[in-house]
């Protein structure tokens, strides 16, 4: 029987899940240290194998040059840093590649035989992190059943388990890097299976652990420096090292200790410092505040108040930190869970895993054997246990707990998405056909005209941005007709994502009817521009600077299939 898996691939810790005999998820642990989990660090050391997980981690003391962590906060991104090791240039699509590849790896080792995954990223990662994300599963050799967003994948592990009928869910979610939160809506339909709807979602892909630790150093230091009677502006270099070396473990112990002592040693000195958990409260209350005002966002835009929900569910091992729960607690009084928050995120995927394999199963055979294409890239080759034919797809379908087998999960759009148009005879704006929150797959068309005759082709520009208002669509896009960047309001977050042109036949007359088409799914969007004249037409899948084309990723999944990666040094 094929299995499927399920993966968080995450700021700090990535974890691999699967599910057992009775369709219950587990993780695959990892044999390099015994852990559940795999630090999200690659150590390039001079000469040998890449090195994934916690002795990468470690290895920042002493080859921090060499060393790259939290590249989840750059992927897709225009900020995008560049890492050359060896002569060989990494970016953060290639370093998470890596980062999948190992737990690939370590996962065969004990038998399994990974090939078909669901991964998943934070709600708020728009077109261009999730196709990133795609693209950095299909370098590590994975096909990549669908990007799930973690929220949902952690609603989906509380169900499994907890279900109970008609019952609202918060998603509180706070990683190492990102923190997103969600309500769901749960229901029974007549069949017993279980219907998960989205009613709000929101969050920041650039909040999470990190910024408590970078808090916690500053802390630190100033400890250091005041205890030596110096200037922190003053303190060295190694000692800064040291300091940094200590500041998670020391987050770690404030949540669960009143205080704590720590001793740097550095030239022949010991230095002691005292930590209180109530100092370093007061220090990081303002992060805690942001979430918070993401919470009462969500639910002004759902129409709801804190007694409408039901379970707020703690996810993300930063939530551990006492001063979270306290201040969900204080909103949400006694409907708190707190349950796997360092592998909630995998066993959902896991199961959503085995949902969409079983849907393509089914697919196959209405199909009479037609494998089903990606439904962004068909063409793309994938190495998968899906079966090629209907007689090898009848019993091929994968043993899920009875609630979650034949139930449905709806993934919500967080970005609205349109073309850049004229819609008069002087304003060039985004008319944004898809919109925040339509569910996936999203599907949307409209029809526009040439603007003069025997015009030679059309360019549609495509933006992404965060308006909800359908009736006032319309949006100033963050690049001008001409191709030259403008000022957008930065609170509707615009930005240019790719575009398409298609060549028109001569003596094209002004006016002349042109479709296009908007389709987006999980892992990407596609975009289809067609002459309603002639019936030609042209599409792409939107790929910018911040992703990979379709040549770039063959070239690196060529180039990093004969790389290894190892757990240790």
């Amino acid at each position: 029987m094929a299995k499927v898996y399920g993966i968080d691939l995450g700021t700090t810790y990535s974890v691999i899940a699967t599910l057992d005999d009775n369709g219950m998820p587990e993780i695959v642990v990892n044999q390099d240290d015994g852990s559940n989990l795999l630090a999200s660090a690659v150590y390039f050391q001079d000469g040998g194998d890449p090195v994934v997980g916690e002795v990468a981690k470690n290895q920042k003391d002493i080859e921090p040059e060499r060393v790259v962590e939290f590249v989840k906060r750059y992927i897709g991104k225009s900020d995008a840093p560049t890492y050359e090791f060896d002569n060989i240039t990494y970016n953060p699509i290639t370093v998470s590649s890596l980062i999948l590849k190992r737990m690939k790896e370590y996962a065969n080792a004990q038998g399994h035989d990974v090939k078909d995954v669901v991964i998943t990223c934070p709600a708020y990662f728009g077109n261009e992190e999730r196709a990133a994300t795609k693209q950095a599963g299909l370098i590590a050799g994975l096909n990549v059943l669908n990007i799930v967003n973690e929220p949902t994948a952690a609603a989906l592990n509380y169900c499994c388990r907890e279900f109970k009928e008609n019952r609202k869910i918060m998603v509180y979610d706070l990683g190492g890097g990102t923190f997103d939160i969600t309500l769901f809506d749960f229901s029974v339909d007549e069949s017993g299976n279980a219907l998960i709807d989205i009613i709000e979602t929101g969050g920041n892909d650039r909040l999470g652990g990190i910024d408590w630790d970078a808090r916690m150093y500053d802390y630190m230091c100033e400890k250091y420096a005041f205890e030596n009677g110096i200037s922190q502006d003053d303190l060295d270099v190694e000692v800064q090292h040291k300091i940094k070396a200590q500041t998670e473990q020391a987050k770690k112990d404030l949540s669960t200790l009143q205080k704590k002592s720590y001793t740097i040693s550095y030239d022949g000195d010991r230095t002691r410092i005292e930590l209180t958990r109530e100092d370093f409260e007061s220090r990081t209350q303002d992060l805690v505040e942001q979430t918070m005002d993401f919470v009462s966002t969500l639910l002004e835009n759902a129409g709801l108040s804190p007694n409408d929900v039901d379970v707020a569910l703690l996810v993300g091992g930063s939530t551990r930190m006492p001063m979270i729960k306290d201040a969900v607690e204080a909103v949400f009084p006694n409907k708190v869970r707190v349950e796997d928050p360092d592998l909630a995120v995998a066993k959902g995927a896991a199961l959503a895993a085995a949902i969409q394999w079983n849907e393509r199963i089914r697919q196959i055979i209405d199909n009479d054997g037609e494998t089903v294409a990606d439904p962004v890239n068909p063409d793309e080759k994938i190495d998968t246990n899906l079966p090629t034919s209907a007689a090898e797809a009848k019993g091929a379908e994968i043993a899920v707990i009875d609630i979650m087998d034949g139930g449905t999960v709806s993934d919500k759009l967080t970005r609205s998405l349109g073309p850049a148009v004229f819609i008069d005879e002087e304003h060039y704006m985004i008319d944004n056909l898809l919109f925040v929150g339509d569910e996936i797959p999203a599907e949307a068309e409209a029809v526009y005209g040439t603007r003069v005759d025997n015009q030679a082709e059309i360019k549609i520009k495509v933006f992404e941005n965060v308006v909800t208002d359908r009736e006032n669509k319309y949006v100033k896009p963050s690049i001008d007709e001409n191709g030259d960047e403008q000022y957008t309001d930065p609170a509707l977050k615009v930005k240019m994502i790719g575009d398409l042109r298609m060549e028109l036949p001569p003596y094209t007359v002004k006016g002349t009817p042109i479709r296009v088409v908007f389709r987006s799914s999980a892992i990407g969007l596609e975009v289809t521009a067609t002459n309603l004249e002639n019936g030609e037409s042209a599409n792409t899948t939107i790929t910018t600077a911040n992703t990979m084309t379709a040549n770039e990723l063959d070239e690196a999944r060529t180039r990093f299939a004969n790389i290894k990666t190892s757990g240790q040094i």
